[in-house]
């Protein structure tokens, strides 16, 4: 039976990504991308659990079936009906975003810089804490500068956007290449990707797309032994890296199973015994632990805000680093109905691509931000994308009302040269 389910699992899978191939502008879709995702990440993991006779009985079939309700809601919520967000409805002056994106990449660099100082056991394959969460948590600025130089780039080309660009680079890529962190890579890729599919309708060639996905997938279950390296060295250190043994890695994980989607067996398992949920306040907690500083207010204070949660149980003990996926938190909320939350967040993002499509630059900003942290639902925790719309809320829509025009001074689809919002 288990053995059965991986293959349906595995089709799946293969049915989303055969979708996003349909059309050149689906490979940017959330569907599309989930589905990469879980071949990459999830799909492997998979055989090995199939045959673990350590596993509670019937836990992994139930997993199975979950994670296929979970993508099944991914592409039903991306396929209703959508309108456009009127509210992302705003014009903005080209030159004052230029200048906030200067101004926010200089600020997320600072935080980045003083990240980059801290020695490589407090921040490389660990749970980070105290001062590094500060500098992650504000080195976000960084991004958002970036973003806006990238989509004022690839509407018109600018000097001071290749120079804030450059800038900005310079910092990501020390941080991707230093840490091996996967999703800031991607979404480097998708930032400047999606700015030329907004603005000059470009998309990557399909074919390197397949060829990127068997290669991150190659890659991927080698990341662990990669950030090891260096973290021991605080740098990359070339000569052990290529002795990685990356195809000996991904076979044996699927051999053995990986950690996360054990983590997630086990959990989903313990929820599905003792019918104990937290109807959704895992999201309320997560949004105090990240928003709530225990350095002002105190950490009674801070605790004082967080809702009870049903127990984990005593025996669950996952490796440090590893995550439990998205389809976990979905399932202690809910039970089964809980992948009704992976189609509220498809439809969600899916107006915010509508939008975009129409030429709000606003909704093209929030889109190429948000669209990794919502493909990390599955991967990782269904609160990601959530984490990062506060965090723009209170950073990035501030920043962005100093370029805002008071009033539309141009019919809806007319261009000022000076402003950005319907596409021209």
């Amino acid at each position: 039976m288990n053995i059965f389910l991986v293959f349906c699992l595995l089709g799946a899978v293969l049915l989303l990504i055969g979708w996003g191939m349909g059309r050149p502008e689906r490979i940017y879709e959330f569907p599309f991308l989930t589905g990469v995702i879980s071949f990459s990440f999830i799909l492997p993991q998979v055989p090995g659990l199939a045959v673990d006779s350590f596993l509670p009985e019937a836990a992994f079939a139930r997993t199975a079936v979950f994670m296929m309700m979970c993508l099944f809601m991914c592409w039903w919520g991306w396929g209703a009906k959508a309108k456009p967000l009127g509210f992302f409805r705003i014009d903005f002056d080209e030159g004052r975003l230029l200048i906030v994106a200067a101004l926010l990449s200089i600020a997320g660099a600072y935080f980045y810089y003083e990240l980059s100082r801290l020695p490589g056991d407090l921040t490389i394959a660990v749970q980070m804490t105290g001062i590094p969460v500060v500098y992650i948590f504000f080195s976000r600025l960084l991004s958002y500068g970036l973003a806006i130089a990238a989509l004022c780039l690839a509407r018109r080309f600018s000097w001071w956007a290749c120079l804030i660009l450059a800038f900005d680079l310079v910092f990501y890529l020390d941080r991707i290449v230093i840490t091996g962190k996967r999703a800031e890579a991607i979404e480097l890729v998708m930032i400047f990707a999606l700015a030329w599919w907004f603005y000059r309708g470009l998309t990557i060639p399909r074919s390197l797309i397949i060829v990127a996905l068997f290669l991150g997938t190659l890659l991927m279950n080698s990341m662990g032994e990669y950030r090891s390296i260096t973290k021991a060295n605080s740098a990359p250190v070339w000569d052990e890296i290529k002795r990685i043994d990356v195809a000996g890695n991904l076979s044996k994980v699927l051999r053995d199973g990986g950690d996360e989607m054990r983590n997630a067996v086990l959990r989903i398992n313990n929820t599905a015994t003792s019918m104990e949920f937290d109807y959704g306040k895992f999201h309320w907690n997560r949004l105090v632990f990240s928003y709530v500083p225990a350095q002002l207010v105190g950490a009674e204070v801070k605790q004082s805000f967080m809702l009870p949660m049903p127990p984990v149980a005593r025996d669950y003990d996952p490796i440090t680093g590893t995550t439990e996926t998205g389809m976990t938190d979905a399932f202690e909320s809910f039970w089964y109905l809980g992948a009704f939350k992976f189609f509220l967040l498809a439809y969600l993002v899916r107006r915010i691509w509508v939008t975009a499509n129409r030429g709000e630059f606003a909704a093209q900003f929030t889109y190429v931000l948000s669209i990794i942290p919502s493909i990390h639902a599955i991967s990782h925790q269904t609160d990601w994308v959530l984490m990062v719309w506060v965090h723009m809320l209170m950073f990035a829509a501030p920043a962005l009302a100093f370029a805002i025009i008071p009033s539309r001074r141009r019919s809806r689809y007319g261009m000022n040269p000076s402003s950005l919002a319907a596409g021209g």
